[in-house]
């Protein structure tokens, strides 16, 4: 994800090499599950320069899951959203501004989203910077994976839901 910048229009005459940089993939890494406050998280790496984000990085992003989060389970007094408990945690070191984005499920198919970053290696992370950014195209990526999955494992089988299966299908490699 790319920090806030200037517009370029691109039906113009100006030189779109200078506006893109040629795409390459990078690694999606699964860290593993994670409990939080009674909430079972996949945690999902990604870096711009290598394998994995920074540890500091990713102990940030626990921090984060840990204080934003409501007890797992239905809303007060039985109002509210409906929430399983489980969800993802993406924690990217971008080329500009490292990024944690704390998604779950509610209501049986709406993914709630939050998003905390900063200027890469300039922390604290902030909620909802880059202003109006959701993800990137590579955070995209794990957000597709995790539709998949939440359909094959719990809508497709709405008789018997399986969080457990949920939960151990994780995305790793390239994107």
């Amino acid at each position: 994800m790319m920090s806030p910048s200037r517009h370029v229009p691109l039906d113009g005459p100006a030189d779109r090499s200078a506006v893109f940089e040629p795409f390459r993939p990078r690694p999606v890494s699964a860290l593993g599950l994670v409990e939080v406050r009674g909430w079972r998280w996949k945690l999902y790496g990604i870096s711009a320069e290598g394998s994995r984000p920074r540890d500091a990085l990713v102990a940030e992003a626990k921090r984060i899951a840990g204080r934003v989060m409501p007890t797992a389970g239905r809303g007060a007094a039985g109002r509210g959203p409906t929430h399983y408990g489980v969800g993802w945690l993406t924690v990217h070191e971008g080329a500009a501004g490292d990024y944690v984005l704390v998604d779950w499920w509610s209501d049986q198919d709406i993914v709630q989203h939050r998003l905390y970053g900063a200027p890469r290696g300039q922390g604290p992370l902030r909620r909802g910077w880059p202003p109006g950014a959701a993800c990137c195209v590579f955070e995209m990526a794990v957000a597709w994976h995790e539709r998949q999955a939440w359909v094959r494992h719990v809508l497709a089988q709405a008789a018997a839901p399986d969080l457990d299966g949920y939960l151990a299908d994780q995305l790793e490699g390239q994107v």
